[in-house]
Protein backbone atom coordinates (compact mmCIF):
# COMPACT_ATOMS: atom_id res chain seq x y z
CA UNK A 1 0.00 0.00 0.00
CA UNK A 2 2.94 2.08 -0.58
CA UNK A 3 4.90 1.08 -3.13
CA UNK A 4 3.11 4.27 -5.05
CA UNK A 5 4.12 6.91 -2.48
CA UNK A 6 7.48 4.90 -2.79
CA UNK A 7 8.04 5.38 -6.35
CA UNK A 8 6.81 9.43 -6.08
CA UNK A 9 9.68 9.25 -3.49
CA UNK A 10 12.35 7.69 -6.22
CA UNK A 11 10.97 9.88 -9.34
CA UNK A 12 10.88 13.02 -7.94
CA UNK A 13 13.82 15.17 -9.28
CA UNK A 14 14.27 17.75 -6.16
CA UNK A 15 14.67 14.72 -3.97
CA UNK A 16 18.25 14.07 -4.83
CA UNK A 17 18.79 17.58 -3.72
CA UNK A 18 16.52 17.92 -0.89
CA UNK A 19 14.96 20.41 -2.01
CA UNK A 20 11.21 21.28 -1.04
CA UNK A 21 8.62 21.56 -3.86
CA UNK A 22 6.32 23.77 -2.85
CA UNK A 23 2.96 22.45 -5.00
CA UNK A 24 -0.14 23.65 -4.88
CA UNK A 25 -2.21 22.79 -2.87
CA UNK A 26 -4.96 21.01 -5.04
CA UNK A 27 -2.19 19.09 -6.97
CA UNK A 28 -0.71 17.89 -3.70
CA UNK A 29 -4.58 16.91 -2.08
CA UNK A 30 -5.21 15.36 -6.02
CA UNK A 31 -2.37 13.10 -5.72
CA UNK A 32 -2.73 12.08 -2.53
CA UNK A 33 -6.65 11.43 -2.50
CA UNK A 34 -6.01 9.26 -5.92
CA UNK A 35 -3.37 7.44 -4.17
CA UNK A 36 -5.40 6.72 -1.31
CA UNK A 37 -8.66 5.96 -3.49
CA UNK A 38 -6.24 3.27 -5.27
CA UNK A 39 -4.93 1.51 -1.89
CA UNK A 40 -8.99 1.27 -0.48
CA UNK A 41 -9.83 -0.60 -3.99
CA UNK A 42 -7.13 -2.75 -3.42
CA UNK A 43 -8.32 -3.33 -0.11
CA UNK A 44 -12.27 -4.33 -1.58
CA UNK A 45 -10.13 -6.44 -3.81
CA UNK A 46 -8.49 -8.38 -1.56
CA UNK A 47 -11.58 -8.99 0.78
CA UNK A 48 -15.13 -7.58 -1.02
CA UNK A 49 -16.52 -5.34 1.95
CA UNK A 50 -13.32 -5.40 4.09
CA UNK A 51 -14.77 -3.46 6.68
CA UNK A 52 -17.99 -5.70 6.91
CA UNK A 53 -16.80 -7.66 9.67
CA UNK A 54 -16.63 -8.03 13.62
CA UNK A 55 -18.95 -5.28 15.49
CA UNK A 56 -19.53 -3.24 11.98
CA UNK A 57 -21.68 -6.98 11.26
CA UNK A 58 -23.30 -7.48 13.91
CA UNK A 59 -23.81 -4.49 15.38
CA UNK A 60 -23.67 -1.36 13.00
CA UNK A 61 -24.78 -3.26 9.44
CA UNK A 62 -28.18 -4.12 10.97
CA UNK A 63 -27.98 -0.31 12.92
CA UNK A 64 -27.71 1.20 9.34
CA UNK A 65 -30.53 -1.42 7.92
CA UNK A 66 -32.76 -0.74 9.86
CA UNK A 67 -32.04 3.50 9.80
CA UNK A 68 -32.40 3.48 6.34
CA UNK A 69 -35.47 1.46 6.14
CA UNK A 70 -37.38 3.68 8.81
CA UNK A 71 -35.93 6.86 6.44
CA UNK A 72 -37.25 5.37 3.00
CA UNK A 73 -40.71 5.00 4.92
CA UNK A 74 -40.99 8.19 6.27
CA UNK A 75 -40.50 7.50 9.59
CA UNK A 76 -37.89 8.61 12.40
CA UNK A 77 -35.06 6.89 11.83
CA UNK A 78 -33.54 7.21 15.56
CA UNK A 79 -35.87 4.06 16.96
CA UNK A 80 -35.33 0.74 16.76
CA UNK A 81 -38.40 -1.58 16.57
CA UNK A 82 -36.48 -4.71 17.15
CA UNK A 83 -34.07 -4.16 20.05
CA UNK A 84 -35.13 -3.97 23.85
CA UNK A 85 -38.25 -5.47 23.10
CA UNK A 86 -38.90 -3.07 20.47
CA UNK A 87 -39.25 1.28 20.26
CA UNK A 88 -35.51 1.28 21.65
CA UNK A 89 -34.60 5.48 21.79
CA UNK A 90 -31.05 5.40 19.97
CA UNK A 91 -30.97 8.71 20.96
CA UNK A 92 -30.16 8.26 24.27
CA UNK A 93 -27.64 5.26 23.90
CA UNK A 94 -24.16 6.25 22.87
CA UNK A 95 -23.45 3.26 21.48
CA UNK A 96 -25.69 4.54 18.69
CA UNK A 97 -23.96 7.91 18.86
CA UNK A 98 -24.14 8.18 15.23
CA UNK A 99 -26.04 11.22 14.06
CA UNK A 100 -23.84 12.45 11.27
CA UNK A 101 -25.24 13.47 8.02
CA UNK A 102 -22.71 10.63 6.05
CA UNK A 103 -24.63 7.83 8.06
CA UNK A 104 -28.47 9.46 7.30
CA UNK A 105 -27.36 9.40 3.42
CA UNK A 106 -25.34 6.16 3.29
CA UNK A 107 -28.00 4.27 5.15
CA UNK A 108 -30.14 4.75 2.51
CA UNK A 109 -28.48 1.99 0.31
CA UNK A 110 -30.66 -0.36 2.76
CA UNK A 111 -33.34 -0.18 -0.09
CA UNK A 112 -31.12 -1.30 -2.59
CA UNK A 113 -29.37 -3.97 -3.69
CA UNK A 114 -26.16 -2.44 -2.43
CA UNK A 115 -26.89 -2.77 0.98
CA UNK A 116 -23.92 -4.83 1.90
CA UNK A 117 -21.29 -2.24 1.16
CA UNK A 118 -23.34 0.75 3.88
CA UNK A 119 -20.10 0.05 6.10
CA UNK A 120 -17.25 0.42 3.35
CA UNK A 121 -19.22 3.57 1.79
CA UNK A 122 -18.61 5.41 5.04
CA UNK A 123 -15.63 4.00 5.63
CA UNK A 124 -13.94 5.18 2.26
CA UNK A 125 -15.09 8.54 3.10
CA UNK A 126 -13.97 8.47 6.47
CA UNK A 127 -10.55 7.89 4.90
CA UNK A 128 -10.29 10.36 2.07
CA UNK A 129 -11.04 12.45 4.94
CA UNK A 130 -8.05 11.69 6.95
CA UNK A 131 -5.73 11.84 4.39
CA UNK A 132 -7.21 15.62 2.99
CA UNK A 133 -6.31 16.43 6.27
CA UNK A 134 -3.75 15.48 6.65
CA UNK A 135 -2.56 16.38 3.14
CA UNK A 136 -3.19 20.06 4.52
CA UNK A 137 -1.68 19.88 7.84
CA UNK A 138 1.60 19.06 5.92
CA UNK A 139 0.80 21.45 3.25
CA UNK A 140 0.31 24.17 6.17
CA UNK A 141 3.44 23.10 8.08
CA UNK A 142 5.51 22.97 5.12
CA UNK A 143 4.99 26.50 4.46
CA UNK A 144 4.12 27.86 7.97
CA UNK A 145 7.59 26.24 9.37
CA UNK A 146 10.01 26.42 5.62
CA UNK A 147 9.97 22.34 6.51
CA UNK A 148 12.37 20.37 3.89
CA UNK A 149 9.62 17.88 3.01
CA UNK A 150 8.61 16.98 -0.39
CA UNK A 151 5.48 16.17 -1.85
CA UNK A 152 6.51 12.24 -2.25
CA UNK A 153 7.79 11.93 1.82
CA UNK A 154 4.23 13.92 2.35
CA UNK A 155 2.66 11.08 0.31
CA UNK A 156 4.15 8.37 2.38
CA UNK A 157 3.51 9.97 5.69
CA UNK A 158 0.10 10.61 4.86
CA UNK A 159 -0.62 6.71 3.53
CA UNK A 160 0.93 5.53 6.74
CA UNK A 161 -1.21 7.68 8.83
CA UNK A 162 -4.40 6.85 7.12
CA UNK A 163 -3.71 3.12 6.11
CA UNK A 164 -2.48 2.12 9.95
CA UNK A 165 -2.81 -1.17 10.53
CA UNK A 166 -4.27 0.44 13.83
CA UNK A 167 -7.10 2.09 11.08
CA UNK A 168 -7.47 -0.85 9.57
CA UNK A 169 -8.23 -3.32 12.58
CA UNK A 170 -10.67 -0.64 14.44
CA UNK A 171 -12.31 0.58 11.45
CA UNK A 172 -13.40 -3.32 11.00
CA UNK A 173 -13.98 -3.54 14.19
CA UNK A 174 -16.08 -0.15 14.80
CA UNK A 175 -16.86 2.05 12.35
CA UNK A 176 -17.40 5.17 14.64
CA UNK A 177 -13.29 4.82 15.43
CA UNK A 178 -12.82 6.01 11.96
CA UNK A 179 -14.91 9.37 12.43
CA UNK A 180 -12.45 10.02 14.91
CA UNK A 181 -9.41 8.92 13.18
CA UNK A 182 -10.50 11.02 10.35
CA UNK A 183 -11.01 14.07 12.56
CA UNK A 184 -7.77 14.62 14.06
CA UNK A 185 -4.82 16.11 11.25
CA UNK A 186 -8.49 19.19 11.52
CA UNK A 187 -8.49 19.17 14.61
CA UNK A 188 -4.51 19.98 15.40
CA UNK A 189 -4.66 21.90 11.92
CA UNK A 190 -7.16 24.25 13.33
CA UNK A 191 -5.08 24.48 16.85
CA UNK A 192 -1.92 25.25 14.42
CA UNK A 193 -3.68 28.30 12.53
CA UNK A 194 -2.11 31.84 12.93
CA UNK A 195 -5.37 33.77 12.49
CA UNK A 196 -8.66 33.43 14.68
CA UNK A 197 -11.58 32.89 12.67
CA UNK A 198 -9.54 30.48 10.81
CA UNK A 199 -8.57 28.53 13.41
CA UNK A 200 -11.58 28.20 15.14
CA UNK A 201 -13.93 27.31 12.22
CA UNK A 202 -11.73 24.98 11.27
CA UNK A 203 -11.79 23.48 15.41
CA UNK A 204 -15.47 23.77 15.50
CA UNK A 205 -16.31 21.76 12.24
CA UNK A 206 -13.40 19.14 13.05
CA UNK A 207 -15.04 18.88 16.58
CA UNK A 208 -18.71 18.68 14.78
CA UNK A 209 -17.55 15.84 12.28
CA UNK A 210 -15.79 13.81 15.54
CA UNK A 211 -18.17 14.07 17.72
CA UNK A 212 -21.31 12.89 15.37
CA UNK A 213 -19.59 10.56 13.77
CA UNK A 214 -16.82 9.01 16.39
CA UNK A 215 -16.86 6.86 19.24
CA UNK A 216 -17.80 8.30 22.35
CA UNK A 217 -14.67 6.96 23.75
CA UNK A 218 -11.50 8.33 21.70
CA UNK A 219 -13.93 11.53 21.54
CA UNK A 220 -13.46 12.30 25.49
CA UNK A 221 -9.94 11.39 25.56
CA UNK A 222 -9.19 13.17 22.31
CA UNK A 223 -10.64 16.11 23.74
CA UNK A 224 -8.17 15.56 26.86
CA UNK A 225 -5.11 15.08 24.51
CA UNK A 226 -5.96 17.95 22.12
CA UNK A 227 -6.95 20.16 25.13
CA UNK A 228 -3.26 19.16 25.90
CA UNK A 229 -1.43 19.83 22.57
CA UNK A 230 -3.07 23.43 22.70
CA UNK A 231 -1.71 23.71 25.58
CA UNK A 232 1.99 22.89 24.80
CA UNK A 233 1.31 24.92 21.15
CA UNK A 234 0.55 27.73 23.29
CA UNK A 235 3.47 27.59 25.19
CA UNK A 236 5.81 26.89 22.52
CA UNK A 237 4.94 30.15 20.67
CA UNK A 238 4.06 31.71 24.12
CA UNK A 239 0.20 33.35 22.41
CA UNK A 240 -3.00 32.22 23.82
CA UNK A 241 -4.09 31.85 20.23
CA UNK A 242 -4.00 28.03 19.87
CA UNK A 243 -5.44 27.28 23.28
CA UNK A 244 -8.25 29.83 22.80
CA UNK A 245 -8.90 28.21 18.93
CA UNK A 246 -9.17 25.33 20.78
CA UNK A 247 -11.79 25.87 23.37
CA UNK A 248 -13.84 28.38 21.24
CA UNK A 249 -14.12 26.20 18.43
CA UNK A 250 -14.62 22.73 20.38
CA UNK A 251 -17.06 24.94 22.82
CA UNK A 252 -18.91 26.13 19.95
CA UNK A 253 -19.49 22.94 18.33
CA UNK A 254 -20.99 21.57 22.08
CA UNK A 255 -23.21 24.13 21.83
CA UNK A 256 -24.91 23.62 18.85
CA UNK A 257 -24.75 20.00 19.29
CA UNK A 258 -26.20 20.35 22.76
CA UNK A 259 -29.98 19.18 21.92
CA UNK A 260 -28.54 15.84 20.70
CA UNK A 261 -26.20 15.60 23.81
CA UNK A 262 -28.46 16.03 26.24
CA UNK A 263 -30.79 12.91 25.82
CA UNK A 264 -27.69 10.67 25.06
CA UNK A 265 -26.01 11.87 28.41
CA UNK A 266 -29.02 11.36 30.46
CA UNK A 267 -29.12 7.55 28.56
CA UNK A 268 -25.79 7.13 29.39
CA UNK A 269 -26.15 7.83 33.39
CA UNK A 270 -29.17 5.29 33.38
CA UNK A 271 -26.67 2.59 32.14
CA UNK A 272 -24.86 0.12 34.05
CA UNK A 273 -21.46 1.25 31.81
CA UNK A 274 -22.15 4.20 33.83
CA UNK A 275 -21.45 2.79 37.26
CA UNK A 276 -17.72 1.57 35.83
CA UNK A 277 -16.50 -1.46 34.96
CA UNK A 278 -14.20 -4.16 37.15
CA UNK A 279 -10.45 -3.08 37.83
CA UNK A 280 -9.46 -6.35 35.72
CA UNK A 281 -11.61 -5.56 32.57
CA UNK A 282 -9.65 -1.87 32.25
CA UNK A 283 -6.13 -3.91 32.96
CA UNK A 284 -7.25 -5.79 29.79
CA UNK A 285 -5.48 -5.51 26.72
CA UNK A 286 -3.29 -2.69 27.52
CA UNK A 287 0.25 -3.18 26.08
CA UNK A 288 3.21 -4.00 28.47
CA UNK A 289 6.17 -1.99 28.33
CA UNK A 290 8.04 -4.50 27.07
CA UNK A 291 6.24 -5.41 24.50
CA UNK A 292 5.98 -1.58 23.18
CA UNK A 293 9.05 -1.58 21.12
CA UNK A 294 8.43 -5.22 19.27
CA UNK A 295 4.91 -3.99 18.54
CA UNK A 296 6.19 -0.41 17.13
CA UNK A 297 8.84 -1.63 14.55
CA UNK A 298 7.65 -5.09 14.09
CA UNK A 299 3.77 -5.33 14.57
CA UNK A 300 2.62 -7.36 11.87
CA UNK A 301 5.65 -9.30 11.34
CA UNK A 302 4.37 -11.03 14.58
CA UNK A 303 1.21 -11.76 13.30
CA UNK A 304 3.07 -14.69 10.91
CA UNK A 305 3.12 -16.57 14.57
CA UNK A 306 -0.42 -16.15 15.07
CA UNK A 307 -2.62 -16.91 12.27
CA UNK A 308 -5.34 -17.34 13.98
CA UNK A 309 -5.79 -13.40 14.81
CA UNK A 310 -6.19 -13.70 18.52
CA UNK A 311 -7.10 -10.96 19.64
CA UNK A 312 -4.51 -10.10 22.22
CA UNK A 313 -2.16 -10.73 19.42
CA UNK A 314 -3.91 -8.48 17.23
CA UNK A 315 -4.52 -5.72 19.74
CA UNK A 316 -1.05 -5.22 20.93
CA UNK A 317 0.35 -5.83 17.45
CA UNK A 318 -1.65 -3.04 16.24
CA UNK A 319 0.32 -0.25 17.78
CA UNK A 320 2.86 0.49 16.02
CA UNK A 321 2.54 -1.25 12.62
CA UNK A 322 2.40 1.75 10.27
CA UNK A 323 4.89 1.66 7.05
CA UNK A 324 6.68 4.75 8.29
CA UNK A 325 7.35 3.12 11.84
CA UNK A 326 11.07 2.70 11.43
CA UNK A 327 11.40 6.04 10.16
CA UNK A 328 11.21 7.41 13.64
CA UNK A 329 14.99 6.37 13.33
CA UNK A 330 16.05 8.82 11.18
CA UNK A 331 14.05 11.33 12.78
CA UNK A 332 15.44 10.70 16.08
CA UNK A 333 19.24 10.36 15.19
CA UNK A 334 19.25 13.66 13.59
CA UNK A 335 21.92 16.47 14.48
CA UNK A 336 19.44 19.63 13.72
CA UNK A 337 18.23 21.71 16.95
CA UNK A 338 14.66 20.71 18.33
CA UNK A 339 12.25 23.12 17.67
CA UNK A 340 9.32 24.15 20.42
CA UNK A 341 6.58 22.00 18.04
CA UNK A 342 9.06 19.04 17.93
CA UNK A 343 9.46 18.79 21.60
CA UNK A 344 5.48 19.19 21.98
CA UNK A 345 4.62 16.67 20.10
CA UNK A 346 7.48 13.84 20.59
CA UNK A 347 6.10 14.77 24.43
CA UNK A 348 2.29 13.89 23.43
CA UNK A 349 3.38 10.37 21.89
CA UNK A 350 5.60 9.61 25.45
CA UNK A 351 2.39 11.12 27.21
CA UNK A 352 -0.39 8.69 24.97
CA UNK A 353 2.30 6.27 25.09
CA UNK A 354 2.26 5.19 28.62
CA UNK A 355 -1.61 5.72 28.49
CA UNK A 356 -1.53 2.74 26.01
CA UNK A 357 0.65 1.07 28.42
CA UNK A 358 -1.86 1.64 31.32
CA UNK A 359 0.02 0.88 34.58
CA UNK A 360 -1.76 -0.20 37.61
CA UNK A 361 -1.55 3.14 39.18
CA UNK A 362 -3.01 4.84 36.25
CA UNK A 363 -6.33 2.72 36.02
CA UNK A 364 -6.54 2.78 39.95
CA UNK A 365 -6.84 6.85 39.24
CA UNK A 366 -9.48 6.00 36.38
CA UNK A 367 -11.48 3.88 38.00
CA UNK A 368 -12.20 6.87 40.89
CA UNK A 369 -13.13 9.28 37.90
CA UNK A 370 -17.01 9.95 36.28
CA UNK A 371 -17.03 8.84 32.93
CA UNK A 372 -13.39 7.76 32.71
CA UNK A 373 -14.25 4.71 34.74
CA UNK A 374 -16.43 3.31 32.22
CA UNK A 375 -13.75 3.01 29.55
CA UNK A 376 -12.25 -0.41 29.35
CA UNK A 377 -9.33 -1.00 26.70
CA UNK A 378 -7.19 1.65 25.06
CA UNK A 379 -8.35 1.52 21.65
CA UNK A 380 -8.93 5.13 21.70
CA UNK A 381 -4.82 6.17 22.46
CA UNK A 382 -3.90 3.96 19.98
CA UNK A 383 -5.61 5.98 17.04
CA UNK A 384 -4.14 9.51 18.89
CA UNK A 385 -0.77 7.75 19.22
CA UNK A 386 -0.59 7.16 15.20
CA UNK A 387 -1.50 10.71 14.79
CA UNK A 388 0.94 12.63 17.06
CA UNK A 389 3.83 10.03 15.87
CA UNK A 390 3.02 10.63 11.80
CA UNK A 391 2.87 14.72 12.75
CA UNK A 392 6.61 13.99 14.45
CA UNK A 393 7.55 12.81 11.43
CA UNK A 394 6.33 15.62 9.23
CA UNK A 395 8.42 18.20 11.54
CA UNK A 396 11.67 16.51 12.25
CA UNK A 397 14.21 16.34 9.92
CA UNK A 398 15.81 12.82 9.26
CA UNK A 399 19.24 12.18 10.12
CA UNK A 400 20.33 9.57 7.82
CA UNK A 401 21.04 10.25 4.03
CA UNK A 402 19.07 10.88 1.74
CA UNK A 403 19.78 6.41 0.27
CA UNK A 404 19.28 6.09 4.03
CA UNK A 405 16.22 6.87 4.83
CA UNK A 406 14.47 5.33 1.80
CA UNK A 407 15.85 1.98 2.50
CA UNK A 408 14.27 2.86 5.86
CA UNK A 409 11.09 3.79 4.35
CA UNK A 410 10.79 0.68 2.14
CA UNK A 411 12.07 -1.60 4.98
CA UNK A 412 9.30 -0.57 7.23
CA UNK A 413 6.64 -0.72 4.73
CA UNK A 414 7.69 -3.99 3.48
CA UNK A 415 7.69 -4.97 7.56
CA UNK A 416 3.68 -3.91 7.11
CA UNK A 417 2.52 -5.09 4.20
CA UNK A 418 4.09 -8.68 3.45
CA UNK A 419 2.58 -10.33 6.42
CA UNK A 420 -0.49 -8.92 6.06
CA UNK A 421 -0.67 -10.32 2.77
CA UNK A 422 0.76 -13.95 3.76
CA UNK A 423 -1.62 -14.26 6.48
CA UNK A 424 -5.12 -15.80 5.83
CA UNK A 425 -7.46 -12.74 6.89
CA UNK A 426 -6.84 -8.98 7.29
CA UNK A 427 -6.46 -7.68 10.64
CA UNK A 428 -9.48 -8.00 12.55
CA UNK A 429 -10.76 -8.66 16.20
CA UNK A 430 -13.53 -11.24 15.13
CA UNK A 431 -13.66 -11.25 11.59
CA UNK A 432 -17.26 -13.32 11.82
CA UNK A 433 -16.90 -15.25 9.05
CA UNK A 434 -19.97 -17.69 9.17
CA UNK A 435 -22.45 -15.08 9.80
CA UNK A 436 -20.45 -13.03 6.77
CA UNK A 437 -20.85 -16.47 4.22
CA UNK A 438 -24.38 -16.21 5.57
CA UNK A 439 -25.25 -12.82 4.66
CA UNK A 440 -23.43 -12.60 0.88
CA UNK A 441 -25.23 -15.82 0.10
CA UNK A 442 -28.26 -14.96 1.10
CA UNK A 443 -28.32 -18.07 3.83
CA UNK A 444 -29.95 -15.93 6.56
CA UNK A 445 -32.71 -14.02 4.38
CA UNK A 446 -33.53 -17.44 3.23
CA UNK A 447 -33.84 -19.07 6.38
CA UNK A 448 -35.69 -16.34 8.47
CA UNK A 449 -38.13 -16.78 5.60
CA UNK A 450 -38.92 -20.10 7.09
CA UNK A 451 -38.90 -19.18 10.70
CA UNK A 452 -40.32 -15.66 10.82
CA UNK A 453 -43.97 -17.07 10.00
CA UNK A 454 -43.76 -18.92 13.42
CA UNK A 455 -43.74 -16.08 15.19
CA UNK A 456 -47.18 -14.10 15.72
CA UNK A 457 -47.28 -9.92 15.44
CA UNK A 458 -46.15 -8.86 19.02
CA UNK A 459 -44.29 -11.66 19.41
CA UNK A 460 -41.00 -10.88 21.65
CA UNK A 461 -37.76 -13.07 21.78
CA UNK A 462 -35.52 -14.15 23.82
CA UNK A 463 -31.95 -15.55 23.00
CA UNK A 464 -30.50 -18.60 25.22
CA UNK A 465 -27.01 -19.82 24.92
CA UNK A 466 -25.87 -22.27 27.75
CA UNK A 467 -22.21 -21.34 28.85
CA UNK A 468 -20.74 -24.65 27.79
CA UNK A 469 -21.95 -24.21 24.47
CA UNK A 470 -20.61 -20.58 23.97
CA UNK A 471 -17.27 -22.02 25.94
CA UNK A 472 -16.81 -24.54 22.89
CA UNK A 473 -16.43 -22.52 20.08
CA UNK A 474 -17.78 -19.06 20.30
CA UNK A 475 -16.81 -17.91 16.81
CA UNK A 476 -18.33 -21.00 15.11
CA UNK A 477 -21.98 -19.90 17.00
CA UNK A 478 -23.97 -18.45 13.61
CA UNK A 479 -25.37 -15.46 15.86
CA UNK A 480 -27.58 -14.21 12.54
CA UNK A 481 -29.52 -17.25 12.95
CA UNK A 482 -30.39 -16.98 16.49
CA UNK A 483 -31.23 -13.14 16.15
CA UNK A 484 -28.90 -12.06 18.56
CA UNK A 485 -26.38 -9.16 18.69
CA UNK A 486 -28.50 -6.55 16.00
CA UNK A 487 -29.13 -8.88 13.69
CA UNK A 488 -33.20 -8.62 14.89
CA UNK A 489 -33.02 -5.95 12.69
CA UNK A 490 -32.21 -7.67 9.82
CA UNK A 491 -34.54 -10.79 10.67
CA UNK A 492 -37.52 -8.70 11.71
CA UNK A 493 -37.67 -9.90 15.29
CA UNK A 494 -38.31 -8.28 18.15
CA UNK A 495 -35.80 -9.14 20.26
CA UNK A 496 -35.76 -8.25 24.81
CA UNK A 497 -32.24 -6.86 24.04
CA UNK A 498 -29.85 -6.05 21.70
CA UNK A 499 -25.79 -5.18 20.83
CA UNK A 500 -24.91 -2.06 22.91
CA UNK A 501 -22.48 -2.10 25.83
CA UNK A 502 -24.40 1.31 27.65
CA UNK A 503 -28.26 -0.04 27.21
CA UNK A 504 -29.86 2.51 29.60
CA UNK A 505 -31.50 0.75 32.29
CA UNK A 506 -34.95 2.64 32.20
CA UNK A 507 -35.63 1.48 28.82
CA UNK A 508 -35.03 -2.33 28.91
CA UNK A 509 -37.94 -4.34 28.15
CA UNK A 510 -36.80 -7.12 31.11
CA UNK A 511 -35.48 -6.58 34.42
CA UNK A 512 -33.27 -9.44 34.34
CA UNK A 513 -30.00 -8.34 32.67
CA UNK A 514 -28.62 -10.55 29.67
CA UNK A 515 -26.08 -12.51 30.30
CA UNK A 516 -23.45 -12.40 27.69
CA UNK A 517 -22.83 -8.61 26.07
CA UNK A 518 -23.91 -9.57 22.79
CA UNK A 519 -27.86 -9.93 24.18
CA UNK A 520 -28.30 -13.10 24.68
CA UNK A 521 -29.24 -15.06 28.15
CA UNK A 522 -27.73 -18.04 30.35
CA UNK A 523 -30.19 -20.91 31.17
CA UNK A 524 -28.09 -23.41 32.59
CA UNK A 525 -27.47 -22.90 37.28
CA UNK A 526 -26.94 -21.42 38.77
CA UNK A 527 -28.43 -18.01 36.41
CA UNK A 528 -31.18 -19.89 35.72
CA UNK A 529 -32.63 -16.86 33.11
CA UNK A 530 -34.84 -19.02 31.28
CA UNK A 531 -37.03 -19.43 34.49
CA UNK A 532 -36.41 -16.07 35.65
CA UNK A 533 -37.69 -14.58 32.43
CA UNK A 534 -40.48 -16.73 31.95
CA UNK A 535 -41.40 -15.79 35.42
CA UNK A 536 -40.91 -11.86 34.67
CA UNK A 537 -42.34 -12.00 30.81
CA UNK A 538 -44.41 -15.42 30.23
CA UNK A 539 -45.55 -14.47 26.51
CA UNK A 540 -41.67 -14.85 25.33
CA UNK A 541 -41.08 -16.53 22.88
CA UNK A 542 -36.67 -18.56 23.22
CA UNK A 543 -34.70 -19.30 20.51
CA UNK A 544 -31.87 -21.91 21.75
CA UNK A 545 -28.96 -22.64 20.62
CA UNK A 546 -28.82 -26.27 21.96
CA UNK A 547 -25.75 -27.68 21.13
CA UNK A 548 -23.09 -26.00 18.93
CA UNK A 549 -21.31 -30.18 17.14
CA UNK A 550 -23.89 -31.15 16.29
CA UNK A 551 -25.36 -27.71 15.40
CA UNK A 552 -29.07 -28.05 16.83
CA UNK A 553 -31.36 -24.36 17.54
CA UNK A 554 -34.91 -24.64 18.53
CA UNK A 555 -38.06 -22.24 19.44
CA UNK A 556 -40.23 -22.90 22.09
CA UNK A 557 -42.54 -20.89 24.78
CA UNK A 558 -43.58 -21.54 28.12
CA UNK A 559 -46.84 -23.22 27.10
CA UNK A 560 -45.72 -24.68 23.49
CA UNK A 561 -44.11 -26.96 22.00
CA UNK A 562 -40.43 -26.58 21.04
CA UNK A 563 -39.43 -26.59 17.46
CA UNK A 564 -36.57 -28.11 16.15
CA UNK A 565 -35.30 -25.25 13.23
CA UNK A 566 -32.25 -27.49 12.48
CA UNK A 567 -33.43 -28.48 9.56
CA UNK A 568 -33.52 -24.51 8.22
CA UNK A 569 -30.46 -23.73 8.71
CA UNK A 570 -28.29 -23.31 5.35
CA UNK A 571 -25.14 -25.20 5.16
CA UNK A 572 -22.30 -22.66 4.89
CA UNK A 573 -18.12 -22.36 4.76
CA UNK A 574 -17.12 -22.95 8.36
CA UNK A 575 -20.62 -24.07 9.83
CA UNK A 576 -20.06 -26.67 12.23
Amino acid sequence: MTICSYYCEVIAPEAEEGIKRQTHLGILLRNNLLASALIFALLQCWRPCFFLTDDNLDGGYPFFMGMGHRLLSGRSPFISDYLFGGHYDLLRDPTFFSWHPLYLLVSLLAGTPFHFFIIDVDAFVFFMLATAGFVCLAHYLRGDMALEINDGWIMFFTLSFTYSVMALTTGASWLNFLGNHSGLPWLALGILQRTWRRGIIIVMLASLHSVLAGHLSPTVSGSILFTLFALGVSLERRSIMPIGCWLLGYGLAIIIMLPLLVPMVEGFFTSWRAHGVSLDDMQSYNIPLGQMPIAFFIGTAVWLIQPDWDIQTTYTLALGASAAAWCLLPALTGSWKWRGLELVTFGMMIFVGVLIWRPLWITRIMIHLPLFKSMRWPFRELLQFQFFFHLFLLLRPPGFTLRGRRITAFASAATMVVPMLICPLPPSFNAMNIDRELLFTGGMDRYWDQVRPMLQPGDRVAVLIPEKVYNLNRFAIPYSLLGTYNYAIVAHITNTWGYSPTAQGDQLYTRTYAYYPFGAYNPEPPYDQKERLMAERPELKFITLESLVPLRITLSSRDGPTVDLTPYVPKVKGMP
